[in-house]
């Protein structure tokens, strides 16, 4: 009867760990899969905890190339606008002669 709670947690468990989670937050529902599987097998403990700090190393990788990317866009789209006024104003500057 513990085996199947535990085994419907996990299930249960794995549906929320959705993007709505952070790294910090799929860590921490990881750990509690690793804890709860420690209690019907003891030797994946240590192996599955080194599973989640991986897949939260991966998270976290992949939020921060996103956010480069979504800064990187933006240094383009502020430079640009920057180079769009310096034109303006050399056309101004030399039109006005």
């Amino acid at each position: 009867m513990k085996q199947l709670f535990i085994a419907g947690m996990l299930i249960f468990s794995s549906t929320i760990t959705a993007e709505v989670l952070n790294c910090e937050q799929k860590q921490s529902v990881c750990a509690a899969k690793c804890k709860a599987s420690s209690l019907i097998n003891e030797q994946d403990s240590s192996t599955c905890k080194a599973q989640c700090l991986g897949e939260r190393t991966a998270c976290e990788l992949e939020q921060g190339k996103e956010s480069a990317g979504k800064f990187a866009t933006q240094a383009k789209d502020a430079s640009q606008s920057l180079m769009d006024k310096m034109k303006a104003f050399w056309d101004g500057l030399t039109h006005s002669q």
